[in-house]
């Protein structure tokens, strides 16, 4: 709790400045160093197998943090960080086991090349989801036995009625998001399995409301959301005082924006994707940190710069320091079309490789359709992070490579797919399951990706 209340007092003492000068400092400071430390992002490569370049990536994602601070919004202060406060940070173990009973499991710190598989989560991960099919879209994630946790929609409405953001009846929202997913859990016969969320509510109360045993209990992963790049506010501090006091798992969730007001190229993007890992071990305490980089032209995280970027960022991290991490992949196609599962592969394959320690996902149609999460979705991404375990980084780039390939030029048009509803037979909330044509589907490329290994 100390170093939570440190980088608070400091948000208060900090150097005055706009929120528009912080963002040029982060990209003209980024682009600097990306120059100085000859971080270059070669066009034909996306799992970097220079590891030199790798730890440059981390040394200047250090150097990014001490020059430029912390930029807290809602006191227009930078909060200042030194070199031996970082030091201290990625020196201390972090340790963490998520889930409760039978679902009980230790995140496992890996390397790049590791033999042990990440963590997968299943799930909406904040993508839309509507009132009537909420429970049936998690429930189809818990009933997947690779999946071993449920990460939250954002739901619609209640009883038809679109809830109003930052008032209290968001409170509602987050108990009926929450109950939602907890009673999937138990129809699937897993209660135990790790719910990771509230996404819905935006208010610092609603999250507290829904901290118990009943539904996002000490073993499960509660989210805090941070506003932007290298940014913090005081619902970061409500959230991470609370967990703290609490004793919760929680996690810090960023989306560095490539083509926004900070990042315009994949080098700075991986600078910031590792600064923002060790701002999460600073600031917040959290127990681990979860990236979500999308491109602005695409509003995906599948296009070739932000595969590069998190593949070099997680390389450098997995190197450098112990702290879990997970990744968001947001598809830009919709369920039951090849390009998902190509997307989810080209992804997936490289975090696996260079030691990501959770996967989080997939969605389709960039999170903004409702109901493009489904189970099988999940099952695909937990297969090939299995089957990609004894890569090298070579292998690994020459199959993300060909996976690419095969959706490259669908990017500007992706297919937009078909909803929960047309993907799975639901006969009752005990017995639903994959529609024959999307079985068939994911068989086919799963087939195809066993002929390639």
């Amino acid at each position: 709790m100390s170093n939570v209340y440190k980088y608070l007092r400091k948000s208060f003492s900090g150097e005055e400045k706009e929120e528009k000068d912080h963002d040029m400092d982060v990209l003209k400071i980024s682009h600097e160093l990306a120059e100085y430390y000859q971080i270059v992002h070669d066009e034909d490569v996306f799992v970097p197998h220079d590891v030199n370049m790798a730890d440059a990536v981390f040394s200047a994602a250090i150097e990014l943090l001490t020059s430029v601070g912390i930029y807290c919004k809602d006191t227009g202060r930078t909060i200042p960080v030194n070199h031996e406060e970082i030091l201290r940070a990625l020196a201390t173990p972090n340790n963490l086991e998520i889930g409760r009973f039978k679902e009980r499991i230790k995140v496992v710190n890996r390397m790049m090349m590791d033999c042990q598989p990440p963590v997968i989560i299943g799930g909406p991960m904040g993508g839309k989801v509507s009132e009537k099919n909420y429970l049936n879209v998690h429930i189809s994630s818990a009933i997947e036995p690779i999946v071993q946790g449920i990460y939250a929609g954002d739901m619609q409405s209640i009883r038809g009625v679109t809830m109003r953001s930052q008032s209290p009846e968001e409170m509602f929202v987050a108990l009926e998001e929450a109950r939602f997913q907890r009673l999937a859990t138990k129809i699937a016969e897993r209660e135990g399995l790790t719910l990771l969320g509230p996404v819905t509510p935006g208010i610092s109360q609603a999250n507290m409301l829904v901290s118990s045993n009943e539904l996002y209990s000490k073993n499960d992963i509660q989210k805090v959301k941070h506003p932007g790049d290298m940014k913090t506010d005081f619902e970061v501090f409500y959230n991470s005082i609370f967990h703290q006091e609490h004793g919760n798992n929680y996690l810090s969730s960023q989306y560095p924006l490539l083509g926004g007001e900070s990042i315009k190229t994949a080098e700075g993007l991986a600078i910031v994707d590792v600064a923002e890992t060790i701002q999460s071990r600073l600031v917040t305490s959290a127990n681990l940190h979860a990236s979500g980089a999308i491109d602005k032209d695409t509003n995906a995280s599948s296009s070739k710069d932000i595969i590069w970027a998190s593949n070099i960022s997680s390389l450098a991290i997995s190197r450098n320091m112990n702290h879990p991490t997970a990744r968001y992949h947001w598809n830009i196609a919709g369920c039951c079309t090849d390009m998902m599962f190509y997307e989810t592969a080209a992804q997936a394959i490289g975090d696996t490789v260079c030691g990501r320690e959770i996967l989080i996902g997939p969605v389709g149609g960039r999170g903004t359709k409702a109901d493009h999460s489904c189970g099988l979705e999940s099952r695909f991404m937990g297969d090939i992070s299995r089957l990609c375990l004894k890569m090298d980084l070579a292998e690994a780039n020459d199959m993300v490579s060909m996976f690419y390939g095969k959706y490259e030029d669908r990017l500007a048009d992706a297919p937009e797919g078909q909803g929960f509803e047309e993907c799975y037979i639901v006969d009752s909330k005990y017995d639903m399951r994959p529609k024959d044509e999307y079985m068939e589907l994911y068989s086919k490329i799963i087939a195809e990706i066993d002929e390639c290994y």
